[in-house]
C-alpha cells in the first residue's frame, strides 16, 4: 500500500500535467490554421536569410543612410521569414496576428531610428539603425520554439518533417546571431575579443560555427556574459540535434513496424 500511494500522486502530477499542455495547446496553436506545415517554404527562406547575413557585411558600408537601409531589409526579409514560421508552426490566428503586429513595429522602429539618425538626433544604442532593434530579437528568439513545438506534434516522419527540422536549426542560429549583435551594440566594447573592426556577417558566421561546435578560434567573446551566451548556443544545438535525431528515429521505426 505505501508503494501505492506515490505510484497514484506520480500519476495525477502527470495527468495535471498533460491538461495544463493541452490547454497551452488549444489555446496558442491552431492545427487547421492556413499555411500549417509549409516547412519547405520556410526552408528555403531561412536559407536565403542565413545566407544573407552570412555574405553582406552592413559594417563596411561608409555611407549612413545605405548602411541603416540595407540593416532595415535585412532585418526586415528575415521578419518575413519568422511570420512564414509562425504560420507553419500552426500558431492560432491571434498569435499570428501579435506576431505581424511586432515585426510591423520592429520595422516601422528600425525605420524611425535610421530617420533619426539621418537627422541628427540622438539615439540610444538600443535602437540604432544599424542594428536590430529588441522588437527583432524577441521575435527571433520565439519562432524556432513555435516551430519546434508543431515539430513534437507529427507522429509521421514526412519532407516536411525534416524541412521543419533544419529550419528550426538554423532560426536557433539566426536568433542568437541576432543576441549577438545587440549586445555588440548596446555594450561599451565590442563583443568579440578580437581588436579589429569586426564586420557585420561574422556575427552569423560565428552563430553557425558555435551551434555547430565546430570551434574554428578565429573568433572569440569578450567578457564572461558573451561567453555564456555562446556557450548556451553550444549547448542548445547539440541537446536540438540529440532530441529530434531519437525523435525522427523513432518514428521512423513506428512507421516500418507498428506493432
Amino acid at each position: 500500500m505505501a508503494d501505492a500511494a506515490p505510484s497514484n500522486e506520480k500519476s495525477a502530477i502527470g495527468e495535471r500535467a498533460q491538461r495544463v499542455s493541452k490547454h497551452v495547446t488549444s489555446r496558442f496553436f491552431d492545427d487547421t490554421s492556413t499555411g500549417l506545415d509549409r516547412f519547405g517554404s520556410l526552408l528555403a527562406l531561412t536559407i536565403a536569410s542565413v545566407v544573407a547575413l552570412s555574405l553582406i557585411d552592413v559594417h563596411a558600408i561608409d555611407d549612413s543612410l545605405a548602411r541603416g537601409l540595407m540593416s532595415v531589409v535585412l532585418s526586415t526579409t528575415t521578419g518575413f521569414t519568422l511570420v512564414l514560421g509562425f504560420r507553419a508552426a500552426g500558431v492560432a490566428k491571434r498569435g499570428r496576428r501579435v506576431a505581424e503586429v511586432v515585426v510591423a513595429l520592429a520595422f516601422v522602429t528600425s525605420v524611425i531610428a535610421l530617420v533619426a539618425e539621418q537627422m541628427g538626433r540622438a539615439t540610444t544604442d538600443a535602437w540604432r539603425a544599424d542594428s536590430p532593434t529588441p522588437l527583432w530579437v524577441a521575435i527571433a528568439m520565439i519562432a524556432p520554439v513555435a516551430v519546434i513545438h508543431r515539430l513534437i506534434e507529427h507522429r509521421t516522419v514526412t519532407i516536411k518533417t525534416l524541412a521543419g527540422a533544419i529550419a528550426a536549426y538554423l532560426l536557433i542560429a539566426i536568433a542568437y546571431c541576432y543576441v549577438y549583435l545587440y549586445v555588440d551594440a548596446v555594450t561599451d566594447h565590442q563583443f568579440f575579443a578580437q581588436d579589429r573592426p569586426i564586420g557585420s556577417w561574422e556575427f552569423m558566421y560565428f552563430s553557425l560555427v558555435t551551434i555547430t561546435t565546430l570551434g574554428y578560434g578565429d573568433l572569440s567573446p569578450d567578457g564572461a556574459f558573451g561567453g555564456l551566451l555562446a556557450t548556451s548556443e553550444a549547448v542548445l544545438g547539440q541537446v536540438y540535434l540529440v532530441t529530434f535525431v531519437a525523435m525522427v528515429v523513432g518514428l521512423l521505426i513506428q512507421q516500418r513496424d507498428p506493432e
